[in-house]
């Protein structure tokens, strides 16, 4: 019945989308312009004409939400499952449509940054929400287009480009539980070299025992035309050390963590002809943990981990008549030194080919890929979209398509190699398949935007742990085979002359099957219903305030959570003070693991932009 309720109060609000006058302007945060792309792919597509589901989360979106790292945007995003045992970016983990959390492929401008120990640290960035362009966020099998990991789907940050124009911006956060923020960042041109640096101080007591959290980031960008191309250079680092009460055991309340990430990124973009477009990108990545049982006994639990990761790719676009070939080819290397999990290595390479032809307004897509790994076997990724668009108005843009995808993964360090009293690795873990398979409709308009899509996954040989029910221990294994089936519906509408300047509405039901009969951590340990509702408004003294409920239902919890957050601001001059306030209600269950969600938190702070 209540799932029932969510379903009726989404269609009544879809329905509204065609009572929207003419007169309503175009926002770019709603509708995404013929000049911006999805650029996570081989293939480079307007967001309107993508044969799969697919957000963007724009620079204009993460300005206006409660967000306070660059991952806290994810939990808005219809489809995407953020958990947090740390919130305000501690510690995040992501997942699609039903999958876990390391199943989703993380990338930074197109090279996947997933951490190769855990998942848990994949999104330790060095990025504040103000340095992002946009985040694009592709769901379903997607390896043959980002690599072993992307299983169930891949999250594409995509960084703003330095400008030459100089600016600054400075910003001044507390609110409850000790939590102080201070953010600065500036942009200057030098020679035709747009430079970026920013930087961040973050403490908070927490909110019960032993949830207190410091982190420090910084991050230097740069970008230049260099002959017939584009190039962007990125170097960060980020630090992080909190309690970790309840994050992986509630047996002791006392667990401390500390991690260390580095990254150096570059990009190079040109056009060798009208038809030819080139690129190459590099990426690396070094991450340090450390982690005790007992914060101020080291010596009784301690756990120290350090993770390097290369990858170089290089790729290119051939456009002949209606059609395009793309072809990316990327090797790289995984290495860890720790004391759990031992000395390991290894060598990896991938090859990806695609073929796009459209036929008028029918789009048909093919592409196959082989992902190489020197310590386990290869995998085989491939797929096949076709859709079909109409123009029924010069305005609007209707959407048909169909997918099959054949998607994959690598076990992480952790999944092979890690041991505990209570948890066990299995280096004999072979890599995981999914078939993906997805039907869906999308209306693209200037005022609006409208999608509906239904999917099956169904994965054989899932990495999970078998849980003992007597003794509570877990074993790593391959899992024979789990379907997902489900469905998703979103819209986004925009307004003027209304107090209310913009309507997200999204829903997403799945049910998951398996045919094992054993106990196991992950596999049905995610959302079952996701309701999401954002609203815009422009208030009296152009005060803006942005409000948001998600409605929350997993497999494991039948009981339906309801979580309010609201944001704030009004701009005087060069100054924007704020207020956001997150779980209004102060609604309480566990996110993931044994940790609480935070109750309600009261934030304020003031920005300065020159």
């Amino acid at each position: 019945m209540r799932v029932a309720i969510v379903v009726v109060a989404f269609l009544s609000i879809t329905c509204s989308a065609f009572s929207v006058t003419d007169s309503v302007s175009v926002d770019s945060s709603v509708v995404v312009s013929d000049t911006v792309r999805v650029t996570a792919g081989l293939s480079v597509l307007t967001p309107a004409l993508t044969p799969f589901s697919t957000h963007v989360v724009s620079q204009q979106d993460l300005k206006l939400q409660p967000v306070r790292a660059t991952s806290d945007a994810l939990q808005y995003v219809p489809g995407v499952d953020l958990r947090q045992r740390g919130a305000l970016g501690v510690q995040a983990d992501v997942s699609i449509r039903g999958g876990t959390f390391e199943q989703t492929a993380v990338m930074l401008d197109g090279v996947r940054l997933n951490d190769v120990q855990t998942g848990h640290h994949t999104m330790t960035i060095p990025f504040l929400p103000s340095d992002v362009d946009r985040i694009e966020v592709l769901e379903g099998g997607s390896a043959r287009f980002f690599g072993a990991g992307a299983l169930d789907g891949a999250v594409n940050i995509v960084l703003r480009r330095p400008s030459t124009t100089s600016s600054l911006n400075a910003s001044l956060v507390g609110g409850d539980a000790t939590f102080y923020e201070g953010r600065i960042s500036a942009n200057v041109g030098i020679g035709g070299v747009g430079n970026t640096i920013s930087a961040q101080v973050m403490h908070t007591d927490g909110w019960m025992h032993n949830s207190d959290a410091d982190l420090q980031s910084i991050m230097y960008r740069a970008a230049a035309e260099v002959g017939e191309g584009d190039l962007s250079v990125t170097l960060g680092a980020n630090h992080k050390v909190f309690g970790a009460n309840g994050y992986y055991t509630p047996r002791f309340p006392d667990q401390w963590e500390e991690v260390f990430t580095y990254l150096a990124a570059a990009n190079y973009n040109t056009a060798l002809s009208d038809d030819i477009d080139f690129y190459a990108r590099a990426l690396a990545r070094v991450n340090e943990d450390e982690f005790r049982l007992k914060r101020d006994t080291p010596t009784f639990y301690t756990n120290r981990h350090t993770t390097h990761a290369y990858v170089a790719q290089s790729g290119v676009r051939v456009s002949h008549g209606s059609g395009m070939t793309s072809m990316l080819l990327e090797g790289g290397h995984d290495d860890i030194l720790s004391t759990n999990l031992g000395v390991h290595e290894r060598l990896r390479g991938s090859i990806m080919l695609e073929r796009a032809q459209v036929f008028d307004n029918v789009r048909i897509s093919a592409g196959i890929g082989l992902i190489a790994f020197s310590d386990r076997e290869p995998l085989i990724a491939g797929g096949v979209e076709a859709s079909v668009h109409f123009m029924p108005l010069p305005t609007i843009t209707d959407l048909f398509y169909a997918s099959v995808q054949g998607s994959g993964r690598n076990p992480t360090y952790t999944d092979l190699y890690y041991s505990d009293p209570q948890t066990k690795g299995d280096p004999t873990l072979t890599p995981e398949h999914a078939i993906t398979v997805e039907a869906g409709a999308r209306r693209t308009a200037e005022t609006y935007i409208l999608n509906a899509a239904v999917y099956m996954r169904n994965g054989k040989e899932l990495i999970d742990y078998i849980v003992d029910p007597v003794t509570g221990s877990a074993q790593a294994a391959n899992i024979s085979e789990v379907r997902i089936l489900g469905v998703d519906a979103s819209a986004a509408l925009r307004f003027t002359n209304s107090v209310i300047t913009l309507l997200r509405v999204g829903i997403v039901y799945q049910d998951v099957e398996t045919n094992t009969s054993v106990t196991t951590r992950y596999i049905k340990d995610n959302l079952r219903t996701q309701g999401l509702i954002e609203t815009q408004w422009l208030l009296p003294l152009d005060v803006q305030a942005t409000y948001l409920i998600r409605i929350l239902e997993r497999v494991t919890d039948p009981t339906i959570h309801v979580v309010h957050d609201v944001r704030i601001q009004r701009t005087f001059g060069v100054f924007t003070p704020m207020i956001e306030l997150t779980n209004i209600s102060s609604e309480q269950f566990i996110e993931t693991g044994w940790v609480t969600v935070p109750p309600r938190w009261f934030r304020a702070g003031l920005t300065l932009s020159l």
